[in-house]
């Protein structure tokens, strides 16, 4: 299932202008030659907040505003993490809808709930995130690093910052990017809430390669995303799948095999060498050889025997790994309430 990540959109919503913070420019001499209103923080149950805006047609008679611009990570804000989650944009961002207003105190009209229900509504941004399970996270690094030297699209090769992949990242249609979804939640912006990090969310996290899609307004425009009932959750899987495709990759990349992961650590670049075929007895001093002879046999390796490395290579290439089924939602996610409710249908 894919998960609908960080929403920005223009929902109806008839309410006294928020009181922010607001940006001018002013001229020498004093003149005001514009100004601008800054976003509110709104922060929810959990760590994770949403930021909104007054925007839309001022009634100054009546002293209202017609919409509000709504931008942030949904599913963070409703369930205290985005590992997994919903592909219902449409519920995802109604329910944020509703926290929102009861937060503000603002009183919901029927109508504009309505139009937001049903998804008639202007989309600014949307992100649309899989994740892939490796064998452990060594090798989602080992992918992200080999996508950084041996991948492109059409912005050109990727670039790298801060352990997160990106294709086009200054595009003003659209980009991808790649990162290590167990890495991401040891950062310390992104850190889980405190009321979440006894659950299994940070193991299930660990060996997952997250991929996210981000189409802007410019790009769901010509692609025919016109509102946000346009988004369904098999337009998004078939759109996810079309820009991934767009990534040019032809190498191949090895990953962890079953037997390497029982292997200990001291002992694992003997068995790397053993599977590549290196000749031991020339590549180890004496005393170590015999050593990791014994030991390496209570797994079931003889290195004594040179490996033909052709058969055991787990090397496959890289276009299969995304391409690969994404990792299903696990089933404790539902018993223990870690996933918002449209992801039960």
């Amino acid at each position: 299932m894919n998960l609908i990540d960080w929403v920005t959109a223009v929902l109806p919503c008839r309410h006294v202008k928020l009181d922010s913070d607001r940006v001018f420019k002013v001229s020498p001499a004093g003149e005001i030659h514009w100004e601008t209103a800054c976003r509110i923080s709104v922060a929810g149950s959990y760590e994770s907040s949403i930021s909104v805006k007054s925007v839309g047609v001022d009634d100054r008679e009546e002293g209202t505003i017609s919409h509000i611009l709504l931008s942030g990570n949904p599913s963070k804000f409703l369930q205290g993490h985005n590992i997994f989650g919903s592909d219902d944009l449409l519920s995802l961002v109604a329910d944020t809808y509703l926290e929102v207003m009861k937060i503000l105190n603002i009183n919901v009209n029927p109508i504009d709930y309505k139009f937001v229900k049903e998804g008639e509504y202007p989309l600014k941004m949307v992100d649309i995130n899989y994740s892939y399970e490796l064998p452990v996270r060594a090798d989602v690094l080992s992918v992200i690093r080999s996508l950084e030297f041996k991948s492109k699209t059409r912005h050109g090769r990727p670039s790298m910052k801060g352990g997160t992949l990106y294709w086009g990242k200054s595009s003003a249609r659209w980009a991808l990017k790649a990162y290590s979804k167990g890495e991401e939640i040891e950062a310390k912006n992104h850190q889980l809430p405190a009321e979440l990090k006894s659950t299994k969310l940070a193991e299930w996290a660990d060996n997952k390669l997250r991929l996210e899609l981000r189409l802007k307004s410019k790009e769901m425009q010509e692609i025919g995303i016109l509102k946000a009932s346009d988004l369904t959750s098999d337009t998004a899987q078939k759109l996810f799948n079309e820009y991934v495709r767009r990534i040019n990759m032809t190498e191949q990349i090895a990953l962890s095999d079953d037997k390497e992961l029982e292997i200990p650590r001291k002992l694992k670049s003997t068995y790397i060498l053993w599977k590549n075929g290196d000749d031991l007895r020339s590549v180890l001093p004496k005393a170590t050889y015999y050593r990791h002879r014994k030991d390496m046999l209570g797994y079931g390796i003889n290195i004594d025997l040179r490996q033909d490395t052709s058969p055991t290579r787990n090397v496959i290439p890289l276009i299969r790994i995304l391409e690969a089924k994404p990792a299903a939602i696990p089933t404790w996610a539902f018993s223990e309430k870690l996933i918002h409710r449209s992801a039960l249908r």
